[in-house]
């Protein structure tokens, strides 16, 4: 008997107001109770996708829609917003915005209710997803006390909550460090388990191979399907004891940087402890850590932003930090406007914006009038850290930079940073980013302290990154 489609799209194209065509005669055919992974590069269309099939892509979006979506056999233009919801559930990329009450039963129990509208039948149906989903220990905690990972599981306990047949995962992996992604495929595990149909648009695939049947990747406007033999040929299984040969920084050069003995703490929480490490100004370093290590306190504390509690902090060249959220960065309505404001402190204004044109121009940032924000992630992540060497900086200390990336663009802009004159420090908190740091030494942050990373009885991937460019290739 053949399996039933439960989500189908035909000739399905999609634009904005005022844009051109973002999907361009897209077919997708989803089965009921398998996973499927869709991928694509940044910008090609995949959150566009999920708009559409939700229906906010012309309701709330204002845009113009052609073909046809039908889920469960039922076209999308028939539902109403209460049916819908019942057949088919979003985790959206920041699970933070899943959420109304700040305690998480309060929150959830709500939402229980106004689909069954019987207290009865909604605190059985949160017993029993919060039973199969395992977090029945954080139900009387506040959303914002939660881990990413828990995170997740209480925006995937929600989305449970109207016994959806579908449900779609947009970005699952973001922020997530090992511990988190571990978290999130054991969920996935139970999902699968329990039949539902599941599909997933991430660009971090690799931890997800072994839990999809099959793969569709976005091109020109279109999906079209990847065998998964090409996926599972892109990685291997490595010990981590072989992560030493990844590279090295580049010997030699002056000492721009020597934290010696370093302690720092919040209120009673000590979290960087007795750390040293000299920093030369052709290093490139590493450091992996889990989430709440402490790898944005150590970066903050090496760029001055935080004074150590003991020990010392010299530093012999200028050290700017990038945050994570890398949009944070920017202040101002034009990359000109940027320029300006980071060259107002220097001692030269008007040679330091006469040289930081040559160097936006050399680095590809033509355009002064385009607005920082309307940027991609990886491209925000190069702008800033162009703006910085334009202003004199040459001590880089980029705070997770990878996170939402592809791997081809987490490979684009490491082979960016090459390029860059002085010292480079990133934190990851992925194992998955650690086979694409080629040249960088690295190091793990972890209960405190630093140590040089170079064995684990944990397994890692080992990416061969022109598969991974094919795959990603037109």
């Amino acid at each position: 008997m053949a399996k039933k489609k439960v989500l189908e799209a035909k000739s399905l194209w999609f634009r904005y107001p005022n844009s051109s065509w973002i999907l361009r005669s897209l077919d997708l055919d989803v089965y009921e109770g398998e996973t499927i992974l869709v991928i694509g590069r940044s910008g090609c269309g995949k959150t566009t996708l999920i708009r559409a099939i939700m229906g906010i892509g012309t309701n709330i979006y204002g845009g113009e829609i052609r073909g046809t979506i039908a889920i469960d056999g039922k076209m999308l233009e028939d539902y109403s917003i209460e049916e819908l919801r019942k057949v088919i559930q979003i985790v959206n990329q920041d699970p933070r915005t899943h959420f109304i009450y700040p305690h998480v039963y309060e929150d959830l129990y709500s939402y229980s209710l106004q689909i069954y509208g019987d207290r009865k039948k909604a605190e059985e149906a949160l017993d029993t997803v919060s039973s199969s989903l395992k977090i029945k220990h954080i139900l009387n905690r506040l959303y914002f006390e939660l881990s990413g990972g828990e995170l997740r599981r209480v925006a995937i306990a929600k989305a449970m909550l109207s016994k959806p047949k579908i449900i779609i995962f947009d970005e699952p992996l973001m922020w997530l460090d090992d511990i988190g992604v571990k978290d999130f495929l054991d969920t996935l595990a139970r999902l699968k388990s329990s039949g539902i149909t599941i599909v997933i648009f991430e660009h971090r695939f690799i931890p997800l191979m072994n839990f999809v049947d099959r793969v569709q990747k976005f091109s020109n406007g279109s999906i079209k399907e990847v065998p998964l033999d090409t996926f599972r040929k892109s990685y291997l299984i490595q010990s981590e004891n072989r992560v030493a040969s990844i590279g090295r920084s580049i010997p030699g050069g002056r000492e721009v940087a020597i934290i010696d003995s370093v302690w720092f703490r919040y209120d009673s929480n000590t979290v960087l402890k007795n750390i040293s490490i000299r920093i030369n100004e052709n290093d490139a370093i590493a450091i992996y850590g889990y989430n709440g290590s402490g790898k944005s306190t150590l970066l903050k504390v090496i760029a001055g932003y935080l004074k150590p509690q003991r020990g010392s902090v010299k530093r012999f060249g200028k050290a700017i930090y990038i945050p994570q959220l890398v949009s944070l960065f920017f202040t101002e309505e034009s990359v000109e406007l940027e320029l300006k404001n980071i060259c107002r402190n220097s001692k030269d204004s008007k040679k330091c914006y006469s040289n930081g044109y040559s160097i936006l121009k050399k680095y590809g940032f033509d355009d002064l009038m385009q607005t920082p924000f309307t940027l991609s992630w990886g491209q925000q992540e190069k702008l800033a850290v162009a703006l910085s060497l334009a202003a004199g900086f040459n001590i880089f200390l980029l705070d997770e930079p990878f996170s939402g990336l592809t791997y081809t663009d987490r490979i684009a802009l490491i082979e960016y940073l090459e390029t860059v004159p002085g010292a480079k420090i990133v934190t990851i908190s992925s194992s998955d980013s650690i086979p694409l740091l080629k040249g960088f030494k690295l190091y793990k942050l972890d209960n405190g302290s630093l140590i040089e990373y170079t064995s684990s009885s944990k397994a890692l991937h080992s990416i061969d990154l022109d598969i991974i460019t094919t795959i990603y290739s037109d």
